[in-house]
């Protein structure tokens, strides 16, 4: 027996780091703690995420709600500026008294000029204020402004001049053609007593003050903002991101949306490309997005330190779980250590080798049902011998040949009753393809066959196969294959010799289709080739005759000498009408002294004439042997297509036929076309 090598060895024992039992138990468990662990973290960090972020976007919809409203109360109190610096210039009469002609400089005149003073001292004192002008009611001429460059520009196609014309109006913001800083615009008509338009009085606003107000954190924390976006892209409130000027163009999935018209909430990357937090809204009267955003990072903070506090604190806990388990499955182990020296043992051909029982509990039952076990297998190995002997005495024996075959083909065992079969050694039988190779005579027939037999190796039911087969002895065998599969893929083949039965079919067969006295084809077999012989001559336009042939006399002989001298003149009769046709012709007899003849492939009708002579010849030639003699015969002569088409129609015409020789006396031929039989 070869040395097994320690089980508790360092190198390959049971208890090295690959095999220890105990090794994979501490293993499974520290595995089994980790993904707990890592799960109960995923858990609440996932939980407190979802809170936190509910908390914050709650938070941040109440800060956008609060600048909203800030927004519209400073909006509101602009407006009412305007209202009320409208009817001051025309109750306090500040306006010129007359149109300015077209071609005067509104710079140059009097009332103009103390207009716009008036104008830049309240936008002096008024910061919000970043220009006050008057425009004239036809063409938008500024006629006064708190900025002295202004004066004497035309804005006729300003949106803030032609809205301004009709009512009171807010444009939205908008860059600055000036400045190119975002700036809103609110404007009125200044109308008089009777209604005419005076001019349109209009306030550029400043945004500094709505900028400090979207800028506020309070509720936002340490990175959460909030800022205005107009609908060109651009930032209203360049100084609350940290910029000196206006950004044009920005993109972000939370500007897109809200510019898109919408409003709502979500994550995504801000201008900056931090990843953060955010609420949306379209304010549709102003035509712009506030958003209010806070980083993720600062949002789901509390979260994720949670999530880490809970790894540390469980892979502590488990790895000094693990050394507690660690000692308790070495004391698992140790009789399960005893039962696989036993198992080694058993395993190395040792049927004796017991384990010994060290506990009461289930490591116990488990060596007495393991010592169970080799007991059992000592006795089942030696019925098994003992079968295998049986066995294989019967296969040696067995008419049947056996062979068992791998899934390719090979073979890999051969029963002597097969090697009788092909009458082969062994050591010839090696594959299929040598099977075939030695059996068969003809290539066709190995191909077929080798195509079969490769289709029933993947087939799950292989059918029977029958297969006729040359052997080694040069005698031929019919033999039925078939085929069983072995859960490996492989297959058993059994083999019968069933020569006798096919010979014993092949009888019946004969016997069904052929007249035992004569021989010949009888009534069916000869209806059979008679339509095969008519299908042909259709195709290829050749003819067909049918002679249908009566023994003249015969009756009287047969009623004269005996049954046994009819019998044997039927038989001479058959030999002489044997001599008189082709191979290709078939002779039948249909019954008492009557045959037909069925001549093929005629190139002229009158073929059939001189075999008719020949026939009348030969039933006239004397000496028949044993005293038996004939007196002739009468042949009726019908031809396909000419005398019908079908078998009936033919053997009608050729039976009036016969029986008109019959009248003439006999031992003659007639065409049934030359009596109208036809």
């Amino acid at each position: 027996m070869t040395e097994q090598a320690p089980l508790d060895s360092p190198g390959g024992g049971l208890l090295s780091w690959r095999t220890s039992l105990t090794s994979r138990l501490v293993c499974a468990y520290l595995l089994l703690a980790g993904l707990t662990v890592i799960l109960v973290a995923t858990a609440a960090y996932l939980g407190g995420k979802n809170a936190l972020r509910s908390q914050a976007l709650a938070r941040m919809e109440t800060v956008a709600a609060q600048k909203e409203r800030s927004l519209g109360l400073w909006v509101d109190d602009r407006r009412r500026d305007l209202l009320f610096l409208a009817t001051d210039l025309i109750h306090n009469r500040h306006l010129p008294d007359k149109p300015l002609p077209l071609d005067a400089d509104p710079a140059a005149d009097p009332a103009c000029q103390k207009l716009s003073a008036f104008f830049a001292a309240l936008a002096s004192i008024r910061p919000d204020l970043g220009e006050v002008l008057l425009l004239s009611p036809e063409g938008g001429r500024v006629l006064a402004s708190s900025r002295p460059a202004s004066v004497g520009r035309f804005r006729a196609t300003y949106s803030y001049y032609i809205q301004g014309r009709l009512g009171l109006s807010l444009q939205s913001a908008y860059p600055s053609p000036e400045s190119l800083r975002p700036v809103m615009t609110l404007s009125l008509p200044l109308r008089g007593p009777g209604g005419e338009l005076l001019g349109v009085l209009a306030q550029h606003l400043n945004l500094e003050r709505l900028d400090a107000v979207v800028r506020d954190r309070a509720g936002l924390g340490v990175t959460g903002e909030t800022y205005l976006v107009d609908s060109f892209n651009t930032f209203v409130t360049t100084e609350a991101i940290g910029r000196t000027g206006t950004i044009r163009g920005v993109h972000t999935e939370g500007i897109d949306l809200a510019l898109a018209g919408l409003s709502g909430s979500g994550a995504y990357a801000n201008y900056a490309g931090v990843p953060v937090i955010g609420v949306f809204r379209w304010l549709p009267e102003y035509r712009m997005a506030l958003l209010a955003e806070m980083s993720q990072d600062e949002a789901f903070g509390p979260a994720q330190r949670l999530a880490g506090l809970l790894v540390a604190v469980g892979a502590l806990g488990a790895l000094v779980l693990a050394l507690g388990v660690r000692m308790l499955s070495r004391r698992v182990a140790r009789p399960i250590l005893e039962v696989t020296r036993a198992a080694l043992a058993v395993s190395s051909g040792d049927l004796s080798a017991r384990a010994p029982v060290l506990t009461a509990d289930e490591l116990g039952s488990l060596a007495r049902a393991f010592n169970k076990m080799t007991s059992d297998l000592e006795a089942l190995y030696a019925r098994l011998r003992s079968q295998v002997v049986e066995r294989t005495a019967i296969l040696q024996h067995s008419h049947d040949g056996i062979a068992v075959a791998d899934r390719q083909g090979n073979v890999l065992f051969v029963s002597p009753g097969m090697e009788r079969l092909f009458a082969r050694s062994a050591s010839e039988l090696t594959s299929f393809q040598r099977w075939l190779d030695l059996g068969l005579e003809s290539d066709l027939e190995r191909e077929a066959a080798l195509l079969d037999w490769r289709a029933d190796l993947e087939n799950p039911e292989p059918p029977e196969r029958v297969l006729r087969l040359r052997g080694g002895d040069g005698l031929q065998r019919w033999a039925r294959f078939r085929m069983a599969r072995l859960p490996d893929g492989g297959v058993v083949i059994n083999a019968q010799d069933i020569t006798g039965l096919k010979e014993s079919e092949e009888r019946i067969r004969h016997l069904a289709l052929h007249d035992q006295l004569t021989g010949l084809p009888n009534r069916q077999l000869f209806s059979d080739r008679l339509e095969q012989a008519l299908k042909l001559a259709r195709r290829s336009g050749h003819f067909t005759a049918l002679l249908y042939l009566d023994l003249d006399r015969f009756k009287a002989m047969n009623d004269t000498h005996g049954h046994q001298f009819g019998d044997g003149v039927l038989r001479q009769a058959t030999k002489r009408l044997l001599t008189c046709v082709r191979e290709s012709d078939t002779v039948a007899r249909m019954g008492g002294d009557e045959f037909v003849v069925l001549l093929t492939d005629l190139v002229d009708p009158e073929d059939a004439a001189a075999v008719a002579a020949k026939v009348c010849e030969a039933m006239q030639a004397p000496n028949l042997e044993d005293g038996l003699y004939l007196a002739g015969a009468s042949i009726g002569i019908a031809v396909a297509p000419r005398d019908g088409r079908d078998q009936d129609s033919l053997l009608s015409a050729a039976d009036r036929a016969m029986y008109v020789v019959k009248r003439r006396g006999g031992n003659g031929f007639c065409f049934a076309q030359q009596t109208g039989a036809g």
